[in-house]
């Protein structure tokens, strides 16, 4: 059984691999052709795995002559894939099918982590039942 640490490492290994084919890809594209689909990967204190996707825009904000990324987090379908009209209504025609098997890779990650997870907050309450059961056992005398 992989770590959270593993599954994390696993799914930005994926999150990069997406990204340099996104590069790849957008390179010698026409801005208005360009992807505008990411993938973000974190942990939360080495406990809480999250793989979103997010659609990007550029926009210039007022009075600056530089422009700026806004990024929307696309809502998550039911259990641990994204929908693939959610993606697909945002990815561009030619981006579609490999976001899709980018997605089918990462939504394994997710539900190997919510097992994951579930295995490690049963052992948490095992212990914290275990440390209630010995405080109770040392404060009751057997003497008769």
């Amino acid at each position: 059984m992989k770590t959270i640490k593993e599954l994390h490492d696993e799914a930005v290994d994926v999150a990069q691999e997406h990204w340099n084919w996104h590069l790849r890809e957008n390179a010698l594209r026409e801005p208005k052709e360009k992807g505008r689909l990411n993938v973000q990967v974190r942990l939360h204190k080495d406990r809480v795995l999250e793989i979103c996707w997010q659609s990007f825009r550029f926009h210039k904000p007022e009075g600056s002559t530089k422009s700026a990324v806004k990024s929307t987090r696309i809502k998550k379908g039911r259990d641990y894939k994204y929908r693939a009209a959610s993606l697909s209504s945002r990815a561009k025609s030619w981006e579609i099918e490999p976001v899709l098997e980018f997605e089918e890779r990462l939504a394994k990650i997710r539900s190997e982590y919510a097992e994951v997870s579930k295995a490690i907050a049963t052992i948490d309450r095992a212990k914290k039942k275990r440390r209630v059961r010995q405080a109770e056992n040392e404060g009751v005398s057997h003497e008769d």
